[in-house]
């Protein structure tokens, strides 16, 4: 090859680099990912009205399962205000519905 075809080359890869370059920002110009909004915490009305947040729990049966850090409590389900549960919870915009219920019961 000669030195004039060699200097084209270099010309072509080095604007190549210059396009990958403009492609992907520098590290710090990248957005950094999102941290979540924390979900907001599932209030649970009892028959005598005392309430208890949760974060994470499950149903099962007739058994409502709250899980916490450093234990797991057992809540029968016939221990709640389900329409008062329900109602409090839409009113904050969580989720709350007790699967094998149908609403107005």
């Amino acid at each position: 090859m000669n030195q004039q075809s060699l200097e084209g080359q270099r010309a072509r890869r080095d604007e190549d680099q210059d396009l990958y370059a403009q492609r992907d920002p520098a590290p710090q110009e990248r957005e950094a990912p999102r941290a979540e909004a924390p979900t907001p915490a599932t209030v649970l009305v009892f028959r005598d009205q005392h309430k208890q947040e949760v974060q994470n729990y499950a149903i099962v049966g007739q058994t409502l399962w709250a899980f916490a850090t450093l234990r797991t409590q057992k809540i029968p389900l016939a221990d709640l205000d389900i329409a008062a549960t329900t109602k409090a919870n839409d009113d904050r915009g969580v989720d709350f519905r007790v699967p094998g219920t149908s609403e107005g019961q």
